[in-house]
């Protein structure tokens, strides 16, 4: 076959493709989907295959050779898998979009290729070699050759114009898609930005106001345990000035004043120790100034010393 009649069969097999890519896709879709890479009814992907595999069955039958069924359809398999992979991987680097995408199917290689699909087309060579090839082949010997000519100028020309048009118009959607993305990034970092300064800012205001609760406790702490030791102070004055030399039970309230005051003592580290672990680990809330733990500690020092005093008047009573 000459150039110009391969030329010719190439753009009727893409014609042929196109048909097939849109009808299946408009079943399986349940709309109208126009296929293709170009805007004319054309998918160059299926011209090139199937022209490949005629010319290749067509060198080998010329030369005497004859492949086995088996051997047309592994070529046709694995050739197509090669076609559908350069196809999908250059279409996307030059205009960042594809054209078809198998993730849905099993054992597929990047969403370019899967072994379904190829099989099918391994299933298609076998069409083009038994079925397709012989017609071909008859019509273009029994056409003239100036029809073959004058035929591929036309298809080239409609061919090269719709490319130039369909590469023009990618080339500004990709253009515009990238101006898109650059501006929507620049403003997503923006964003991030000022949202990182501000929780920066808030995480220093909240160590801030910790620090500060717990600085408050050890305060509390520290005040409530001046207090006991005062109070136990007094206690023993007050045992030891209404003592009497002869009192049979001086030794007895020496005990009880130490007993006591090792117990108040214990009590108040015991609260400063569990209000100071709150304090640590206490975030503060924006509008919350209140400590923990100081009202509890500080009605804890009311009531011991209410019930100290009581307790030494009825004893003063009862003496």
């Amino acid at each position: 076959m000459g150039v110009s009649a391969v030329f010719v069969w190439f753009v009727i097999y893409s014609v042929f493709g196109w048909v097939y890519e849109s009808t299946y896709c408009t079943i399986n879709e349940r709309k109208w989907e126009n296929r293709g890479f170009l805007y004319g009814p054309c998918c160059p992907i299926y011209g090139t295959g199937i022209m490949s595999m005629m010319l290749l069955w067509h060198s080998l039958t010329q030369q005497g050779l004859t492949p086995e069924w088996y051997q047309v359809f592994l070529v046709s398999m694995v050739g197509s898998a090669i076609l559908e992979y350069a196809t999908s991987w250059t279409l996307e680097r030059l205009f960042h979009a594809r054209w078809w995408d198998y993730s849905n199917m099993p054992l597929n290689l990047n969403g370019r290729i899967s072994v379904p699909s190829s099989v099918f087309f391994g299933l298609g060579g076998l069409l083009v070699v038994y079925v397709l090839y012989e017609p071909t082949l008859s019509m273009t010997t029994h056409a003239a050759l100036w029809v073959m000519e004058l035929l591929s100028l036309v298809l080239a020309f409609i061919i090269a114009a719709d490319t130039a048009i369909t590469v023009s118009a990618l080339k500004r959607i990709a253009r515009a898609a990238s101006t898109i993305n650059r501006r929507v990034n620049e403003h997503m970092d923006q964003l991030v930005a000022g949202a990182v300064e501000r929780g920066g800012a808030a995480a220093a205001s909240l160590a801030e106001r910790r620090d500060g609760a717990v600085q408050a406790i050890v305060g509390v702490r520290d005040a409530a345990l001046d207090a006991a030791l005062e109070t136990s102070s007094a206690l023993t004055e007050r045992l030891a000035d209404t003592t009497k030399q002869d009192d049979p039970f001086i030794e007895e309230r020496e005990r009880f004043a130490a007993s006591l005051r090792d117990t108040w003592l214990g009590n108040m580290s015991h609260v400063g120790r569990e209000a100071l672990r709150r304090a640590k680990s206490y975030t503060p809330k924006v509008g919350a100034p209140s400590i923990p733990g100081a009202e509890q500690l500080g009605k804890l020092m009311t009531d011991v010393r209410a019930k100290h005093w009581q307790r030494d008047d009825e004893r003063d009573k009862a003496a």
